[in-house]
């Protein structure tokens, strides 16, 4: 590990922190991933957002909601701004539930989404060898979760 990492002369009790390596990576992974999305003219939140409704057409902003553990409220600006985009557009569904759906553009720009996304991956994970990453996701998956629900 220590080859990772720039030497120092400091005493760093950070350098085995999980928390701390995790929030660095998170800025660095997101940094390049918005630089990526720019000329699609999205931020990472837009693109997640696009990604999983063209993935679950008819979705609703509940789903979505519990897909990325976030509150229905903080969605609506993200949602508003692909609608305004021509990008999703909403429709009855079942109930009073809004579904939300891709537009022709929405589709144009999922494809090119999805490419980025999967060139960003395969640029991250370009060092890590394939039995790592297999298990690299879940145990990420399991921080998150655990970091939810402590006990």
């Amino acid at each position: 590990m220590d080859d990772l990492l720039p030497p120092t002369d400091l005493n760093d009790p950070l350098r085995t922190s999980l928390g701390f390596h995790l929030r660095r990576t998170s800025v660095a992974v997101m940094t390049t991933l918005g630089n990526e999305l720019e000329s699609l003219d999205l931020r990472p939140s837009d693109a997640t957002l696009l990604v999983l409704v063209g993935a679950n057409p008819r979705c609703t902003q509940s789903d979505i909601s519990r897909a990325l553990r976030a509150q229905p409220a903080n969605l609506v600006p993200l949602i508003n701004k692909l609608v305004v985009a021509g990008a999703i557009e909403r429709q009855k569904g079942k109930g009073r539930a809004i579904a939300l759906s891709l537009t022709a553009k929405g589709e144009r720009l999922y494809k090119e989404t999805r490419a980025v996304f999967d060139r960003h991956d395969a640029n991250i994970a370009r060092n890590i060898p394939e039995d790592l990453r297999a298990a690299l996701i879940p145990a990420l998956m399991r921080i998150c979760r655990d970091s939810f629900c402590p006990d």
